[in-house]
Order: structure tokens, then sequence, then C-alpha cells
């Protein structure tokens, strides 16, 4: 490995020190992750890992993440399974008021 510095506010400093030692990690870890995630993950890729941790929150319908997918909802669905992901099934209220403030 080769040794670098960089430059952290004090707020990112503290963040990732909490973040590694609730993870048991090192600070160096999670900055190379961090790195690796970006340089390496292109696009579209980077997009779908967004529209899966959008939906699984509740954040956005299975309509709205397979327009994100660039796919139809039955290929979302097909997507999910693929993934191991749970559907998330709404329930009436839900529905109606998706439907009220369509």
């Amino acid at each position: 490995m080769i040794r670098t510095n960089v430059m952290l506010t004090p707020h990112q400093h503290t963040t990732l020190k909490q973040m590694a030692t609730s993870m048991h990690r090192t600070l160096g870890e999670l900055v190379r992750d961090a790195i690796d995630n970006t340089i390496t993950v292109d696009t579209v890729e980077r997009r779908h890992q967004i529209a899966l941790a959008a939906y699984q929150e509740g954040f956005i319908s299975l309509g709205k993440m397979a327009q994100s997918l660039g796919v139809d909802p039955l290929t979302a669905r097909s997507y999910l399974k693929e993934k191991n992901i749970q559907q998330i099934v709404q329930d009436k209220d839900e529905i109606k008021a998706d439907a009220a403030n369509a």
C-alpha cells in the first residue's frame, strides 16, 4: 500500500471515527472502501443501488423503482427476487392515500 495524507474537516473526521468504531473497522478501511466504490461502480449500477435502497426504505414504490431501473414493473419484481429482496406490499389505506396524492 502507498501512504497518503487526506485533509478532513473536523466533522468528517469525527463522523468517520464513530462509524469505524461502530463497524469494528479502521478509518482507513472506510476511506479505501469509499474510494473503491467511487471509482469502480459505473453510473448504471450506482443508479440501481440507489433505486433499490430507496425502495427498501419505503421512499419509492415498485413502479418508481422500475422506472429508475429502466424496466417494466414485472421485470422489477424479477430483479427483486434475484437480489433476494422482499417486495413491499401496500395496504388499502396506503393505496387510497397514494391515489389521493396523485
